[in-house]
């Protein structure tokens, strides 16, 4: 409130400075190239500068996402690099091709007469293709929504490379066999720290960015939200393999939990336990530790096409492998007729493909377990959960003898589990593991005395 009471006092000196920036810069006077028209400002260049429509694009070649505004003669108004001539060349480092024509008298505006809004012309047009390689493209930047005329290289053989020298240019195209649209590396990256962060939906950061470009009529924004939501996982699944290692060798590729973080404070043999741990620490301080537990609101509804379904890493996050994990569950269902209504349920449950997710995680820190997070078909069954503990256990765990499992129901659990592992095909423990069941002190009060 302070800090309010003492702005109270400036707040008509701050309007005057706002007001103050909407003038024309320097009388519309730009001397540097000896014209005297400088009518067009950038709002996301530091400083005032005017400059005429060939300096500023030769200012902002290689800044092309930077807002510009022209004055009109009343007020300045939104215009764009390509209402000036811009043109972004691919495929040499930023410079034009060599094997483009370089026709003098020839302009890829010729032809298009007065210059209406930019996304009014047809998406993917292309300009003079077959001689200057010029065509309209599409990239979506964190300031904005941009239309650019593109420079393609022409080299031979270049056209088929066209996605390469987008992504090279730092521009991830939509589509590899004719891009016509493309996401800056800076836009996906915004947008994988928002969704974590801000838990902000792929349609609602979109519109953002549709505001960004033009907040009174956002709806004449081209619509790439389909578009990000592809890009977006694919950027995300790219920048996992990098992050872990397994794009700087092309022949290994990642296993089971490989592309996910566990616990680095939790015991795990040649990682943070020195080589003569057996002998330096007592076996109950390097037991395994972990908390097993469900959440029946990570509900999955059913996909109309299933088989178009595309996994980029199945199995290797926390995730386990779908389809040995589909075959467990199938071969767990009873065939006994006492049961045959349960198991019919199953297939009948409304919409929904999963119910829920069931995870264990450490007990300490409660970092969850990589590839050991399942899906509930008909809430928290014991054939779920077993799957679970099964995989945590055997992640990091050589020559770890020993393992604390909190569970709500593990007085339960615990009668039949070894049972249950011995006589599944899917099911498997390490070597002469000795486990501790416990009921975590939340759950007690639920539970009789010879729990």
């Amino acid at each position: 409130n302070d800090f309010l009471r003492e702005y109270l006092p400036w707040r008509n000196e701050y309007l005057s400075v706002l007001l103050e920036l909407e003038q024309l810069i320097n009388n519309g006077k730009y001397e540097d190239c000896g014209q005297e028209e400088g009518f067009i400002r950038c709002l996301s260049c530091s400083g005032e500068h005017s400059w005429c429509s060939s300096c500023a694009v030769k200012a902002h070649q290689h800044n092309p996402f930077h807002n510009l505004q022209l004055w009109n003669g009343k007020f300045y108004e939104s215009t764009t690099l390509w209402d000036h001539g811009y043109i972004m060349h691919l495929g040499h480092g930023g410079h034009p091709c060599p094997n483009v024509l370089q026709q003098s008298n020839l302009s890829p505006w010729s032809d298009l007469g007065a210059m209406e809004d930019v996304f009014a012309h047809m998406e993917g047009d292309t300009i003079y293709e077959t001689q200057l390689g010029l065509s309209n493209l599409v990239i979506v930047h964190s300031t904005g929504v941009y239309s650019h005329c593109v420079s393609w290289c022409q080299c031979p053989g270049a056209e088929k490379d066209r996605h390469l020298h987008l992504l090279k240019a730092k521009l991830f195209p939509a589509s590899i066999t004719r891009p016509q649209s493309a996401f800056t590396f800076d836009v996906l990256d915004n947008f994988l720290i928002d969704a974590l962060e801000c838990k902000t939906s792929a349609m609602s950061f979109y519109q953002k960015l549709c505001r960004f470009t033009n907040n009174a009529f956002p709806h004449t924004i081209p619509d790439r939200y389909r578009e990000l939501m592809r890009v977006s996982r694919i950027w995300r699944d790219l920048v996992n393999r990098i992050r872990f290692g397994f794009a700087h060798k092309s022949d290994r590729s990642p296993g089971p939990g490989d592309l996910a973080l566990y616990c680095p404070a939790c015991p795990q043999p040649g990682i943070n336990l020195p080589s003569s741990w057996k002998d330096t620490y007592d076996s109950w301080l390097v037991m395994q530790r972990y908390v097993v537990n469900g959440n029946f609101t990570a509900q999955h509804m059913k996909m109309k096409t299933p088989e178009d379904d595309v996994s980029l890493a199945d199995g290797k996050g926390y995730m386990v492998t779908e389809g040995p994990y589909e075959t467990h569950i199938i071969e767990s269902k009873s065939s006994c007729s006492n049961h045959r209504a349960v198991n019919a349920a199953n297939v009948k449950r409304s919409n929904l493909r999963a119910t829920g997710v069931g995870a264990t995680a450490c007990a300490r820190h409660g970092c969850f377990v990589p590839h050991a997070v399942v899906d509930f078909q008909k809430g928290e069954r014991q054939m779920n959960m077993d799957y679970s503990i099964c995989n945590a256990l055997k992640y990091p765990s050589e020559d770890i003898g020993s393992a604390l499992i909190i569970y709500d129901v593990a007085c339960q659990w615990s009668i039949h589990f070894h049972e249950w592992v011995n006589q599944s095909y899917h099911l498997s423990l390490p070597q002469s593991i000795k486990i501790l069941p416990a009921v975590g002190k939340f759950h007690l009060s639920a539970h009789k005395l010879l729990c």
